[in-house]
C-alpha cells in the first residue's frame, strides 16, 4: 500500500501545537477548533478527494470530550461520511502515552461502517489531528484500501 497512501501534515508538532491540543482535546475547548478550521477545509478541497473520512474516537472519548477533534475542523459542506468506527468502546492507554515501539505494535483498531461499494475507486481523504508514527493513519488507510478505495491521502494538522 506504500503508493496508495501518503500523509500531508500542515505543521510541525512543537510547543505551541502542544498547547493548542491541550486546550482543544484534553480540556475540551471546542471553540478553538475555529483557529484551524478554515485552513483544514481549504486543504481538504485542494487535495480533491472523492470522499472525506475522519479517524473516529471511542464511544467513551466521545462521552467524555463531547466531540471528535478531527471532525471539529470540518463542515457539513464537505462530502464527509461516517466510514469508520473503533473496535474498542473505551480507549485503553492513549496513543500519546505510548512509546514508539508500542505504537507500532498496535493491532487494527478500526472497522468499516460503510458499504465497501461506497469506497470502490474512491480517492479518500482521511483526517486526523496528529501524525506521530503513522500507525493509526496506516491502520485506517489499509482497511479503506482493502475495501476498494483507489487511494488514501492522510491530512493531519501536525506531525
Amino acid at each position: 500500500y506504500k503508493r496508495q497512501f501518503h500523509n500531508v501534515a500542515l505543521f510541525t508538532y512543537n510547543d505551541a501545537m502542544h498547547n493548542y491540543f491541550q486546550q482543544y482535546k484534553f480540556q475540551g475547548d471546542y471553540r478553538v477548533r475555529a483557529v484551524f478550521a478554515t485552513l483544514m477545509q481549504t486543504t481538504v478541497n485542494q487535495l480533491a478527494g472523492d470522499l472525506v473520512l475522519t479517524i473516529p474516537v471511542t464511544a467513551s472519548t466521545m462521552m467524555t470530550r463531547g466531540f471528535n477533534q478531527a471532525t471539529g475542523w470540518l463542515t457539513d459542506g464537505l462530502n464527509q461520511a461516517d466510514g469508520l468506527t473503533t473496535l474498542a468502546r473505551e480507549k485503553g492507554v492513549a496513543q500519546s502515552q505510548k512509546a514508539r515501539q508500542e505504537r507500532l505494535k498496535t493491532p487494527q483498531p478500526f472497522k468499516l461502517v460503510m458499504a465497501a461499494e461506497q469506497l470502490r475507486h474512491q480517492r479518500v481523504i482521511l483526517v486526523d489531528d496528529i501524525y506521530t508514527t503513522g500507525r493509526t493513519m496506516r491502520h485506517a488507510a489499509d482497511l479503506i484500501i482493502e475495501n476498494g478505495a483507489k487511494s488514501v491521502t492522510g491530512l493531519t494538522l501536525a506531525r
